[in-house]
């Protein structure tokens, strides 16, 4: 029988039924309990939907054990007041070292893990405690291409400006960011161009999304006939912002010289620019907005569409896409960051990045194919589903990462302890 090993996650973002990086600690934890005996550092603003949650759980296997731990009143009002959430969570992680040296030694445990937040860019409060530990999936090497910035939007072109000198800054071998990876005994990275700065330092990474999808909520579900003759509908779900490429999109549709409509659902600071746009190139009603909605009516609205338009410029995950190729949509993206990897050949098309031109021809031409080839809209979306299925599912993700642990375990010798248990 596998050995059951005694582990510690750290999950700073943690958190049931709320999306994004909250789901991604909360599955991985869940995940991993199937295995081994997990104890769960995290925020005490977490704690009263996870003991929720946990109260529902069967006790078989045994739910992970949570620890909460955040700052005092003066901590806390400083990060909502400033809205300074990246500084706290730099504060955090130094705060949690001296918890996580401390329940070391009362626990001994074989193994630490990060998990969240999924990015390399910060510290984490695992390294330093002698006892082997795996950093991530962690993402973040993902930078814009310089024909790409957005030189018409200043407060957006300094930020991307400042995201891709520190990307340039930590491919030097004596930057934090390979120092990082030294540290810990197995680094995982959830986008080809993260594990590219790794390879190039010879610093070894296993490729893993940190996201996945928990099958059973979503079942095979009968679609209408795709190739009925009406205008292609395309669809974009997300936060409407310069570097979701949403801009790129509207300009695509006029370029693919079809009947196509496009419909935006979510919120953003760019939705009056995109209504701008959208009436300057005579789009009129083929461009639609809806405002954010709750998760469980995006899941309805997936069905009433042909293709997802995804013409992100970084997102390391990309729960969207999951969420639509799963529907049975395929995607059309850049070739960038994770959905680069969820969108492989048959399941739709990822677009090279270029300069701005020729990736609005390019996506144009993605459009004018799936309205001219009805029948690949519906062969790719069953590819989609599959790839999914196969891949992005929890469960066997959670497998993958169980061999994981016991990899790094084996490497550091680990003495073999008695207390066997079966596996679910």
């Amino acid at each position: 029988m596998p050995q059951r090993l005694k582990v510690l996650i750290s999950a700073y973002a943690c958190e049931p039924g709320k999306g994004s990086e909250p789901e991604v600690g909360w599955q991985w934890c869940l995940q991993m309990a199937r295995f081994h005996d997990i104890t769960v550092l995290t925020r005490s603003n977490n704690r009263e939907a996870i003991e929720a949650a946990v109260a529902a759980m069967p006790l078989d296997p045994a739910p992970p054990t949570f620890i909460y731990f955040d700052g005092g009143e003066f901590e806390l009002w400083w990060k909502a007041t400033y809205k300074l959430h990246r500084l706290y969570y730099i504060w955090w992680q130094r705060a949690v070292r001296r918890i996580i040296h401390d329940l070391c030694k009362d626990k001994q445990f074989d193994l630490l893990h990060h998990v969240t937040f999924a990015g390399y860019r910060y510290i984490t409060g695992i390294w330093g405690h002698s006892v082997p530990s795996i950093w991530g999936p962690i993402g973040g090497m993902e930078s814009i291409d310089r024909r790409l910035l957005p030189y018409t939007h200043v407060r957006e072109l300094a930020i991307e400006l400042f995201r891709n000198l520190n990307n340039f800054i930590q491919s030097n071998p004596t930057a934090t960011f390979p120092a990082r990876s030294k540290q810990s005994s197995m680094t995982i990275v959830s986008t080809r161009e993260t594990q590219k700065c790794l390879n190039e330092w010879q610093l070894p990474s296993v490729l893993m999304p940190t996201i996945g999808l928990t099958m059973e909520d979503f079942p095979e579900r009968a679609r209408y006939d795709v190739t009925d003759k009406r205008p292609l509908r395309l669809l974009f779900v997300g936060q409407l912002i310069w570097l979701k490429g949403v801009d790129l999109a509207v300009s695509a549709l006029s370029q693919s010289g079809t009947d196509a409509t496009l419909q935006f659902i979510g919120s953003g600071p760019f939705r009056a620019s995109l209504e701008k746009q959208a009436k300057k190139l005579g789009l009129g009603e083929r461009v639609s907005f809806s405002p954010r909605i709750p998760r469980s009516q995006v899941m309805q609205e997936l069905y009433n569409y042909d293709v997802f338009l995804f013409p992100s410029l970084h997102d390391s995950g990309g729960f969207a896409v999951l969420e639509a190729m799963v529907s049975g949509l395929p995607v059309i993206c850049l070739d960038l960051g994770g959905p680069a990897i969820s969108v492989v050949d048959d399941c739709g098309f990822r677009v090279a990045a270029a300069s701005r031109n020729k990736v609005i021809s390019e996506i144009a031409d993605k459009i004018r194919y799936y309205d001219q080839n009805r029948d690949a809209v519906e062969a790719h979306g069953k590819n989609a589903r599959s790839q999914v299925t196969k891949n992005y599912n929890w469960k066997h993700k959670g497998e993958e990462m169980n061999e994981l642990y016991h990899r790094v375990c084996s490497a550091a010798n680990l003495p073999q302890r008695a207390n066997m248990t079966k596996t679910t």
